[in-house]
């Protein structure tokens, strides 16, 4: 007799689990990843005081950020070096890819997480994308995920290069304050570092 297996409807975890299991498939460095960088988002979220909502949507959005990447092609994807001009192009539309997947969710809260999705790439001083954002006008969940992703990107092995120490990695994240990264959120996540707050 076949298994049966009962989906509730509307049940907005299922969802979440496919779009974490289609990431997974896709390619699991990008899915630990996210995985890591929720961790790290929580953590700094907790410690710059967002709400019980903020919190939530960042730690989602965090998770995945960088679900867009489903839809990049394997030779942009996978190129096992550093990225030529042609396919940075086509990396960087995962942002808007990434978004406009979690807004079919249907969730509630849809909406908010897509947004911070859109623009975790953009820039302190307007020169990231989509949308050449700048400062205050980059919302605060997305400055939050700028910092811990880069910081998790930097530290973790690739197969075109090792891992950087987290002394070096927060070398590179300073020398990007008042240009990439939001300063006083960077002086927050080094002390969170330095505190041992980060997310088990």
């Amino acid at each position: 007799m076949p298994v049966r297996i009962s989906i509730p409807p509307e049940d907005e975890s299922c969802t979440i689990a496919v779009l974490a299991a289609a990431l997974d498939q896709r390619d699991s460095y990008t899915d630990h990843h996210c995985d890591r960088v929720s961790q790290l988002a929580q953590a700094l979220g907790i410690r710059c005081g967002l709400d019980e909502q903020e919190l939530g949507h960042l730690v989602l959005a965090a998770r995945f950020h960088d679900v867009g990447k489903i839809g990049i092609r394997d030779d942009v994807l996978l190129f096992p070096g550093k990225l030529d001009e042609s396919k940075k192009n086509v990396m960087r539309t995962h942002p808007e890819r990434g978004a406009r997947l979690f807004a079919t969710t249907g969730r509630d809260d849809a909406a908010a997480v897509a947004r911070l999705i859109l623009h975790h790439h953009e820039a302190w001083d307007g020169s990231g994308y989509p949308h050449g954002l700048q400062r205050e006008e980059i919302p605060l969940g997305a400055r939050i995920l700028t910092i811990v992703d880069g910081f998790d990107a930097m530290t973790t092995q690739r197969p075109y290069r090792n891992a950087l120490p987290t002394t070096r990695a927060l070398e590179i994240l300073a020398a990007d304050g008042n240009k990439r990264i939001d300063q006083r959120l960077y002086g927050e996540f080094v002390g969170m570092l330095r505190d041992g707050d980060c997310v088990a």
